[in-house]
């Protein structure tokens, strides 16, 4: 009875404080409730790629920071974060935010010492010194982090015993004003930080960071209205009629959510005109063109693009406000409102506007950004008087998945952004109708953004968090494949270890990586390693391999070989190339070794004459010369599943291949550039960077003397570096397989973190 009583009168306490006038705050904040129990312990919503690929995405000074954990050893900020939630069962993006708010560490640029010891405000009251000898304990990043989250669990484990830590259910007066907590998490919120103001903080960086989850480019409208939204910036702008809408977006994408959601979002300007609109204000004319007003020079140049009177719409200044001023308009270009085309030479597409091309790498997102424009046949030269520009993405608000893979993405500002399961893609409403499927090329071309999750009132289930549809495509299989009790995380098709079958050698370094290696370079001794004899597919490290034996079997360098696509063009071919171009053998060498392009492989293997098969038989007698009994090869370029080999035994190799002074050279240029022999489509320079972007990093502790990358679905994310340590000169080969991390830049990071773990060796 005494629990019923105790129950009713904080029943009453919460009943009357209801009806009391608060002091005025940002919309919507309820001091009495600031986040749930269940939010504030979802300690599986981000995943450590998730954690780095957001403070990627906020650009602060963590994000690329290493730092001491709380055990001393040194670990990027992303993975003290994720450890941390991990260890004491705490939602990662309380932390995030908790770095925010105390800090500002999560979007500063260049933080003091003193923001990064002090990270979280553990240890610091408001009457405290941060010199004083008695919270020194506590100083520093990892140690900051680590007691952040653990004394978030201590309260959850001690409420009942302690009498102090704020709870549910009972006033407490802060700053002046009664607050009755309605969940733990808010009590313990309020016992960590005992002011209304800092948990105003808290609660509106979580609203604007993790409560809404719409991205920008998203149509919406709720059910019974017929006025539709777009998402952007994120406020809701309005469609005032339907001509606004369909000249800027595909209706079939608008998607019906609760009215609770889209009142989360502040309004933005409404859109009333439509795209391409010729506008008049007294005597001047203006162009729209999306989201810019962009003004014509005169009128003679309106009536130059053919422009009827009777197109252009009287305005007022009001009319207009909120649009950004554009470039104006001065020359009768005819493609003033974009044109699509493909060049009858190479058979490529790009995209022409403002006389710049932009290459579009799959036909998909032809068809996504553009289906209002018919493709126009032209001469590549006709794009000498073009500049080049960046190659298309896909528009914002774009469903995608990538053909092989089962995951499912929106875009945001140009970034893919995971869709975390299909409970919460079906929970935004989204249609499987409107996915579009890309090659993997396309899906690399977007960099990761922040996953996607549903509004945390509803987790994401641990066993579903690999999107799975069935019969969307035969590229798609529904599967998903559970790891450990302790957490799942979404997989594509990597092969992977079974966690019962791990091994290591030496210490252990703590990734996901299926495979890695460190050795001295001089005895070939494994310093370190795990699933060393684990077989793998090898990707593009099939590569070193095809320059070796073309350098044993004394192939010309200084010869050319003019390309023929019946013969040479492989499969995923990026090579901007075309029939009866001749490039220099060595030059190929270059974009297959530091650009790992394909097609140059089958044209240095095939410049004589169609010999594949017996140049990779060739291939795996070498290896079997070797001793390596679990490597082979099935193409010279690592496309195939069966090139495979073990990182032990692709140590053995790579050693033996870069004792080839000219291969070793090849193997560490930074960039090249190159000019064509015999130039067809009047593009004859070529220029890149190296594929692994480690080598255009600077302040590391190690110099990168040879490298090569590799990357398929099955076989992951791999690099192999031979690296010299600046300290002393030694010099070590680092090996990684099997990387989960599939994002152009982020997919280096753990590599980064083994070669700095391995320097401290």
């Amino acid at each position: 009875m005494k629990y019923k009583i105790k129950y009713y009168f904080n029943f009453l306490v919460i009943i009357s404080l209801l009806i009391i006038p608060w002091p005025t705050f940002a919309s919507d904040f309820n001091p009495n409730f600031i986040i749930s129990d269940e939010e504030l312990q979802n300690w599986q919503s981000m995943s450590r790629a998730d954690i780095q690929a957001f403070l990627d995405n906020k650009d602060g000074y963590i994000s690329s920071f290493r730092s001491e954990d709380w055990e001393g050893t040194r670990r990027m900020a992303s993975d003290i974060i994720w450890r941390a939630a991990r260890e004491y069962k705490i939602n990662p993006k309380y932390l995030l935010v908790k770095l925010q708010k105390e800090q500002s560490l999560i979007t500063v640029k260049d933080p003091t010492q003193k923001q990064l010891d002090w990270a979280t405000g553990y240890g610091v009251c408001d009457s405290c010194s941060m010199s004083d000898p008695d919270i020194q304990k506590h100083k520093g990043f990892g140690t900051q982090v680590d007691k952040a989250a653990g004394i978030m669990r201590w309260y959850y484990d001690n409420v009942s015993q302690e009498n102090w830590i704020k709870r549910p259910g009972v006033a407490y007066m802060i700053d002046s004003t009664s607050v009755v907590p309605t969940t733990y998490a808010t009590g313990f919120l309020y016992t960590y930080t005992p002011h209304i103001h800092g948990n105003l903080n808290f609660w509106n960086l979580w609203q604007q960071w993790f409560e809404q989850v719409y991205p920008d480019g998203t149509l919406v409208k709720i059910e019974g209205d017929p006025t539709v939204y777009v998402i952007q910036d994120g406020k809701k702008r309005a469609f005032k009629n339907m001509s606004a809408l369909v000249t800027r977006y595909n209706p079939k994408m608008l998607i019906t959510i609760p009215e609770s959601e889209l009142a989360r979002y502040a309004e933005g300007a409404q859109i009333a005109l439509p795209n391409y609109s010729i506008l008049k204000n007294d005597e001047k004319y203006y162009l729209i063109d999306y989201d810019y007003i962009r003004p014509f020079e005169s009128y003679e140049v309106v009536k130059s693009y053919g422009f009827h009177p009777d197109e252009i719409i009287e305005i007022t200044p009001d009319d207009i406000e909120g649009y950004t001023t554009g470039t104006t308009i001065t020359a009768n270009k005819p493609d003033l409102l974009g044109r699509l085309v493909r060049a009858r030479e190479t058979k490529e597409l790009f995209y022409l506007k403002d006389g710049i091309y932009h290459p579009i790498i799959d036909e998909i997102t032809a068809k996504t950004n553009y289906p209002d424009l018919s493709v126009e046949h032209v001469s590549i030269s006709d794009l000498d008087n073009y500049t080049p520009g960046n190659s298309t993405l896909l528009r914002d608000g774009t469903l995608f998945g990538i053909t092989g893979s089962s995951k499912i993405y929106v875009v945001e500002n140009g970034k893919k952004r995971h869709i975390a399961s299909e409970e919460v893609f079906n929970g935004l409403g989204y249609s499987w109708d409107n996915i579009v499927w890309v090659n993997q090329f396309t899906g690399m071309l977007h960099e990761i953004g922040e996953p996607i999750y549903l509004r945390s009132t509803t987790t994401p289930s641990p066993d579903t968090t690999t999107i799975a549809k069935e019969d969307i495509t035969a590229e798609t299989p529904a599967e998903t494949i559970a790891q450990d009790d302790d957490e799942k995380e979404p997989i594509d098709y990597m092969v992977k270890t079974p966690e019962d079958e791990f091994a290591f050698i030496g210490p252990q370094f703590d990734t996901e990586m299926d495979s890695y290696l460190i050795a001295d370079y001089s005895t070939g001794e494994i310093l370190a390693g795990k699933n060393v004899d684990t077989i793998r597919p090898m990707a593009s490290f099939t590569k070193v391999m095809t320059a070796y034996q073309l350098l044993k079997d004394g192939a010309n360098l200084y010869r050319s070989t003019t390309y023929d696509p019946s013969i040479h063009k492989s499969s995923y071919h990026m090579f901007r190339i075309v029939e009866g171009e001749r490039i220099k053998n060595e030059h190929l060498m270059w974009a297959m070794l530091v650009s790992s392009l394909n097609t140059p492989a089958r044209m240095l293997v095939n410049s004589e004459q169609v010999q594949d098969d017996a140049f990779i038989r060739r291939m795996n007698n070498q290896v079997e010369e070797w001793g390596l009994e679990k490597t082979s090869f099935a193409d010279t370029y690592g496309v195939s599943e069966n090139n495979k080999t073990t990182v032990r035994e692709y140590l053995t190799l790579f050693t033996n291949s870069i004792k080839n002074r000219d291969l070793k050279n090849y193997l560490g240029m930074r960039s090249y550039e190159y000019d064509e022999i015999l130039d067809k489509d009047g593009q004859p320079h070529h220029f890149d960077l190296n594929s692994n972007l480690l080598m255009e990093k600077n302040g590391l502790e190690y110099n990168i003397i040879a490298s090569k990358t590799g990357f398929t679905y099955d076989a992951g994310s791999c690099l192999v570096m031979l690296v010299q340590r600046n300290s002393d000169n030694k010099e070590f080969v680092i090996i990684t397989m099997g990387n989960p991390d599939f994002g152009k830049n982020t997919r280096f990071n753990e590599p980064e973190n083994l070669a700095q773990w391995a320097m401290e060796l």
